[in-house]
């Protein structure tokens, strides 16, 4: 980028692009004849990495096995023998780990990987399909039984906004299915009717309210959610503080996963780096110093700006999801205020979010304690002026961090119930956090929130045979309701060592 292009961005007056091809939002079929599955942040896309390449993809067949055995045993064991909506809760892909790149590729986009720009974002989920080819293979084979898909998009997959990645997506899975030989009770055009993309939620009403959850944690918010352009760059996409520290500090680390950090403060990243030896720390040092300047830059040319293109579409898209849902744009509005303000626009919670205000607080009262030693001015004051470093410290640090927290489960929770209230509606089911939940709503007794969890289970060790069932792979179950009663979720486990369902305890 030109000092010209980039003095026009700080100054808020870059170029604008032409108006954005939106995706197009299908009508919603009634789920009446259906029960629905929930499942969440599968994150497939970590193995299609540049570096400690096998290791990756022995993770990744694992995960794909275990995902593989669930949709093969749901596509036959169907309740009620009724067929299943499965509703995919966002980060199903993980377009942020993947840092293959085209041969020939120079650059930036050689060292991170490709952006977020629509034909870089289709040309990574062709290759995410191929590494995750097992799984494709069965989602295409449950669709092709009978059962619908509603995928969400999440922060991990925003990518999914594209008109382009939607299209490659299905057209990928009817290739699978039909192949060259086609199918004799299917055709494409039925089967790809049954695949359908959820920018915002999914909702179906007086019975279940789904969303990802990010739009509640301002470390990972997209806005604006109908149309996350990114501000003074509207031919790529929003980038929260979650994508620039999985890009810049994350993916260039051998191993390092990212599916556990989201709690992390100074303190566990100081006993991480202990962890490693000089050389990897002191690179690893050297990683978040330049993420450091990354989040700073991005903040000075587009976090504290907004897409006049973005919002423009995204009220448009509102408007056409009231239709569609029977909301009217007040409730509709409403909801979008239960969302979190993002991070990036931020310059103090930045500050605090990137771990700074203890690392200011450490340099204040050691620059308060080398004074006292080298002034004269009796112990009494240096006394004082030591105890008021610490206590302005200590004060600083959980004032900010109360200001800006990480505790993603609680924000899900308020958030749950502020939806549960305005909609009315009897389940709100989230995902996001990796944290599985099945609680009853305070307001309502009889409605449900529900948190799917995840399905990461290559990264905790196997029970045995025989011991009662402690697999992290958790879901959601809700079969159709009974005339004249509520709908009930269930959490359960996949139950990785036997292949099948267990019933999961909610403490």
């Amino acid at each position: 980028m030109s000092r010209i292009a980039r003095l026009r961005r700080l100054l808020g007056r870059a170029r604008r692009t032409a108006e954005v091809e939106l995706p197009d939002e299908v009508e919603p079929r009634p789920v009446a004849g259906e029960n629905l599955l929930l499942i969440s942040d599968l994150h497939l896309g970590e193995a299609c990495k540049e570096h400690s390449r096998i290791e990756y993809l022995k993770r990744a067949a694992d995960l794909d096995g275990h995902v593989c055995n669930f949709l093969e045993y749901h596509a036959t064991h169907r309740p009620g023998g009724r067929p299943w909506r499965l509703v995919l809760g966002g980060d199903l892909l993980d377009f942020l780990q993947v840092t293959m790149v085209p041969p020939g590729t120079t650059g930036e986009a050689a060292l991170y990987g490709l952006g977020t720009r629509e034909e870089e974002s289709v040309w990574k989920l062709r290759r995410l399909m191929e590494r995750h080819r097992d799984f494709f293979v069965f989602l295409a084979a449950f669709v092709g039984a009978g059962h619908r898909l509603e995928i969400i998009q999440g922060n991990h997959d925003e990518e999914l906004f594209w008109p382009a990645v939607r299209e490659a997506l299905v057209d990928g899975l009817v290739d699978l299915f039909f192949g060259d030989e086609g199918h004799p009770d299917e055709t494409p055009e039925s089967f790809a009717e049954r695949i359908r993309f959820n920018s915002w939620f999914y909702y179906q009403p007086g019975l279940i309210y789904v969303e990802h959850g990010h739009r509640f944690d301002d470390f990972c918010v997209t806005p604006p959610q109908l149309c996350p352009l990114k501000p003074q760059a509207e031919e790529e996409l929003t980038h929260p503080l979650s994508y620039l520290a999985i890009r810049y500090f994350a993916n260039r680390q051998a191993g390092f996963r990212t599916h556990d950090k989201e709690h992390w403060g100074l303190r566990e990243y100081y006993a991480y780096f202990r962890t490693l030896g000089l050389k990897q720390a002191l690179e690893s040092l050297k990683f978040y110093g330049e993420l450091m300047g990354r989040v700073a830059r991005y903040h000075l040319e587009h976090g504290r700006f907004e897409s006049p293109a973005a919002d423009e579409a995204h009220i448009k898209r509102r408007a056409a999801l009231g239709a569609r849902f029977g909301l009217d744009d007040a409730t509709l509005q409403q909801l979008e205020a239960l969302g979190a303000r993002s991070i990036m626009g931020r310059a103090l919670g930045l500050w605090t979010m990137m771990g700074m205000v203890e690392w200011s607080a450490m340099l204040v009262g050691i620059t308060t304690l080398v004074t006292t030693l080298l002034t004269p001015w009796g112990w009494l004051i240096d006394l004082g002026l030591l105890l008021a470093a610490t206590v302005g410290g200590v004060f600083a640090v959980k004032t900010l961090r109360a200001r800006y927290p990480r505790d993603i489960k609680a924000k899900l929770d308020r958030a749950a119930s502020g939806i549960g209230q305005l909609l009315d509606v009897p389940v709100v089911a989230m995902g996001h956090s990796h944290r599985p939940v099945r609680r009853r709503m305070a307001h309502d007794h009889r409605a449900f929130f529900v948190n799917t969890g995840s399905f990461l289970a290559h990264e905790h060790a196997a029970h045995q045979r025989g011991e009662p069932c402690r697999c992290p792979t958790t879901f959601v179950v809700m079969p159709e309701p009974e005339p004249y009663t509520r709908p009930v979720p269930r959490l359960k486990r996949w139950c990785t060592v036997l292949g099948r369902p267990e019933p999961f305890e909610v403490r």
